[in-house]
């Protein structure tokens, strides 16, 4: 049953007294819970109903209050407590959390026990009575027994107790000691020591952070005890509490630095906050401060949301979280160093003496940027000031102080793209984009919440989320990254003329590509194209900043095929002509490709932590060489193979036969020498001369560049063999990053492999690759089997990455290429042992791999192949259903051991 409201009138009739006998209290436990859990009930119900998270916890707060004076009071009528003043001899105190009437569902109830200096016996055994009962009926308590001089001498110790000092209530008791316990604390505790307790609880939040950046670097806050979380507002009531003596931010009576509308916006986050908290409680009914992936989509429902037009619930909701973070973020901070500064007449001193004027009420203090005026006043006399303070940073550098940032927070809408023509934003922000250093500046910007004023298309991105496993960061977080890690190739010092670096530094539309950076988000705000769509959106951008034509061409470009790169790079057989073709016909020309190849590596060290790999940094470079090639010179496609072939009879032409060269091409695939490098083939011939009587050859090398190793196998087909290959790096925990099949028409088959480097498998480990080489022969002459093998493997700690979220997996088929191969995408989770999985069906259907894209985005692992049948005269369309029923059943199996 929904309730509207709940107020507190808890009605103990059905609670009989205590039983004198504690044998005979079970019935008194069993009445008092179901009691307490029927009232939590209505507050759960209340708080379903849409109730604010501070209501629900102050009413919850409450309740335990209500239920702790009534059990105190009810077993001070039990016999051997009513001729004693029992009550008169200690005073029950909540504290932590409790204290500052702040629980949530499952918080803990902390009590302390105040007592007299000499209390009387009697008085320990009331105590201990009253904890037996209170555990009794399942109320989980930490608790206390201290005097005041204990409680004085461990605050002045340590800093867990002394802060647990500032906020305490008084339940129950005498009151009297109460009060000599609130003056004793303030006077000898809370007053003594104030900077150092402060800057104690300063490196403490920075301890509790990590090594993190910001609110919206984590995609699975802590609520509690991460950037913005509900301990940042603490902090904020402990330093207002020790520098002011006050419990309460609209007692510190100071709206220079704390307006009434700051103070409200700030309790409004919080109270967003603790009902957020209060419903993980409630859904995981357990203590957890962490908004895990896997409970978002369901706290989001609880917390009635619904989708919008350009976002899931769950993408609404976790906007909504880091946009008040951030608002708790920045008060705490802000109140946090005025209560640093407060009262340090003398350093101010000395710092005025060290100050550098930098003219208009303007100057230097250390590192930062001050503002020696009256800014509510002179900022909305002169505009400029805040465009003044922001170019001063850009100067000089230095970071504006907490006063001067709040300021230009609180006037940001002075310059807003109302008050500024389009063509002075444009010259405002290319600016900006032209130094070498803009993302500190832009930063700045988002911060104080400018850069939405000037560019409200990026006000669009602002903390939003795309809730997967690919994305870590927010898509502001994300752009302003995109541009950091583009000006870090400004400063390196490589001059080769196809590295990154070089290409940035002569790449002259610089400010352009960081531009499109910022507006990268704007390809995911809709699905709609046209007028009212992406192309729209940048028309209209364009006409409202007067971009000049080359740099409007450039800026639609760049958004509209932004991962393009990356999807050709990674999912795409890039040796094929066909593939190069089409991507440099999106290009048009080697600017176009440039600003594409660097946008798309920015992109990928941007969007998460490890995701651009030297492999897919490898990838992209080959795209990027192969298309500059092409469209310099369109005839190198159709040179290509001979090139290869050159390469192939210059590197042999010691050591073998022309005729024994030709030989081995004529028996190899159409497009192998489009395909493989001269060096490649090289070594095949090499290994085939090798194998005479053998079962198998097993090649290893170790590329540096790539941080990958090689692998390559040549054995009789038919038996199997990429299948027996994965299953054995399997069985080592190693990941596959893709491979090549060459089916020559003698029978014979080559399996290239590439393994990505990690600590199972260092450059320099070649015990590893020995051990292969012993499974794979065990596996060739049947002495076991690849199920025995996945049976008896080792487990490595951490093999399994990512969240254990269902990703149902999806296998898409493509038409026939060009060469008559069939094109076969495979998504699901990333697990290790995916491609085992999929080799192992590829096999029991006779479909032979000629190539494989192996990639992951995120949590997903996307996998492509080139395949084609056995028999030709069965077609494809007979044996999807039945194949893809199948492979999607495999890749759901659990253990590798049972895959067939």
């Amino acid at each position: 049953m929904i309730t509207p409201d709940y107020r507190l009138a808890i009605d103990f009739s059905s609670v009989e007294e205590i039983p004198q006998d504690p044998r005979e209290r079970l019935p008194y436990f069993n009445a008092l819970k179901e009691l307490i859990q029927s009232e939590k009930e209505k507050i759960k119900a209340w708080h379903r109903s849409g109730a604010g998270g501070r209501e629900v916890i102050q009413s919850y707060t409450s309740l335990i209050d209500e239920v702790i004076r009534h059990v105190i009071l009810s077993m001070i009528r039990l016999e051997k407590y009513q001729s004693t003043s029992v009550l008169e001899d200690f005073s029950l105190v909540a504290v932590g959390g409790y204290g500052r009437g702040e629980l949530n569902p499952l918080s803990d109830i902390d009590l302390l026990f105040l007592l007299p200096e000499k209390p009387k016996p009697l008085t320990d055994t009331f105590i201990q009575d009253a904890l037996s009962v209170f555990w009794g009926f399942g109320m989980e308590i930490g608790h206390s027994s201290r005097t005041i001089k204990d409680c004085v001498n461990l605050a002045k110790e340590d800093l867990t107790i002394k802060t647990s000092m500032i906020e305490t209530r008084f339940l129950i008791g005498d009151q009297i000691i109460y009060g000599r316990f609130t003056t004793s604390i303030n006077k000898k505790v809370l007053q003594k020591g104030v900077k150092k307790f402060l800057n104690s609880k300063l490196k403490e939040k920075y301890t509790r952070y990590g090594n993190e950046e910001g609110v919206v670097c984590h995609p699975e806050p802590d609520i509690k005890n991460g950037p913005g979380g509900l301990r940042d507002y603490h902090n904020a009531l402990w330093a207002t509490a020790v520098r002011f003596g006050v419990h309460s931010f609209r007692e510190i009576g100071d709206a220079q630095n704390i307006s009434p509308q700051e103070i409200e916006s700030l309790y409004n986050s919080v109270d967003f906050s603790l009902r957020v908290r209060n419903e993980l409680h409630y859904l995981t009914e357990k203590k957890t401060d962490v908004l895990s992936r896997d409970i978002q989509k369901d706290l989001a429902a609880h917390l009635g949301y619904h989708a919008s037009f350009d976002g899931q619930p769950v993408e609404e909701f976790m906007r909504d979280y880091y946009l008040h973070a951030t608002n708790i973020y920045n008060f705490s901070e802000n109140l946090f160093e005025h209560c640093l500064q407060a009262r340090q007449s003398f350093m101010r001193v000395l710092s005025d003496l060290a100050k550098k004027s930098l003219g208009n009420g303007f100057s230097i203090s250390g590192s930062t940027l001050v503002y020696e005026g009256d800014p509510k006043k002179d900022f909305k006399k002169d505009k400029s000031l805040v465009l003044t303070a922001l170019e001063l940073c850009r100067q000089h550098p230095v970071l504006p102080d907490y006063q001067l940032r709040r300021q230009l927070r609180l006037h940001k809408k002075l310059v807003s793209a109302e008050h500024m023509k389009g063509e002075e934003i444009r010259n405002f922000l290319f600016s900006i984009l032209g130094d070498n250093d803009s993302e500190k500046t832009l930063r700045l910007m988002h911060e104080t919440e400018i850069l939405e004023q000037v560019l409200p298309e990026f006000g669009l991105a602002h903390c939003k989320v795309n809730h997967d496993f690919y994305h870590h960061y927010t898509a502001d977080e994300h752009s302003l990254r995109i541009i950091r890690f583009l000006e870090e190739m400004e400063s390196s010092t490589l001059s080769n003329p196809t590295d990154l670096t070089t290409i940035y530094k002569d790449y002259p539309n610089r400010k352009t590509l960081k531009f499109a950076a910022l507006l990268q988000s704007a390809g995911t705000l809709s699905n709609m194209d046209g007028e009212s769509g992406l192309t729209g959106f940048l028309k209209f951008i364009g006409e409202r900043l007067r971009l000049k034509a080359d740099e409007k061409e450039l800026l639609e470009f760049l958004i509209k095929n932004i991962y393009t790169m990356v999807e050709t790079a990674l999912y795409q057989d890039i040796h094929q002509p066909k593939i190069i073709q089409n991507f440099a016909k999106t290009v048009v020309n080697p600017e176009r490709l440039a600003a594409l190849y660097l946008l798309s590596y920015a992109e990928l060290r941007a969007v998460a932590p490890g995701t651009l790999t030297a492999w897919k940094k490898l990838l992209l470079f080959e795209l990027y060489e192969r298309t500059l090639k092409f469209l310099h010179s369109p005839e190198s496609l159709d040179h290509h193979p001979q090139a290869t072939r050159v390469g192939v009879f210059k590197a042999l032409h010691r050591e073998l036969p022309v005729d024994d060269i030709e030989a081995h091409l004529r028996l190899m695939p159409e497009d192998y020498l489009m395909t493989a490098h001269s060096e490649e083939v090289a070594l095949h011939i090499r290994l085939i001369r090798s194998l005479k009587d053998k079962p198998f050859i097993l090649h290893h090398e170790f590329n540096e560049e790539g941080k990958f190793h090689n692998l390559t196998l040549f054995c009789v087909s038919g038996q199997d063999s990429f299948k027996k290959m994965v299953g054995v790096l399997t069985a080592k925990s190693l990941n596959i990053l893709g491979a090549h099949i060459y089916l020559k028409k003698d029978g014979y088959v080559i399996v290239s492999v590439q393994v990505e480097e990690s600590e199972v498998a260092t450059g320099d480990n070649f015990e590893t690759w020995k051990e292969i080489k012993l499974n794979l022969s065990d596996l060739f002459s049947r002495e076991t089997s690849l199920q025995k093998m996945m049976r008896s493997r080792t487990r490595y700690a951490g093999e399994q990455k990512g969240s254990h979220e269902a990703i149902v997996p999806r296998v898409q088929v493509e038409r026939e290429t060009a060469d008559t191969l069939t094109v076969i995408r495979v998504e699901a989770r990333d697990h290790l042992g995916m491609l085992y999985k999929i080799a192992s069906v590829f096999a029991d259907f006779g479909i032979l791999i000629h190539r494989a894209k192996i990639s992951t985005q995120g949590d997903r692992g996307i996998d492509v192949f080139y395949v084609s049948l056995k028999d030709q005269r069965v077609t494809f369309n007979k044996l999807m259903s039945r194949f893809k029923a199948n492979m999607i059943e495999v890749l759901m199996i659990e253990k590798l051991e049972d895959v067939p």
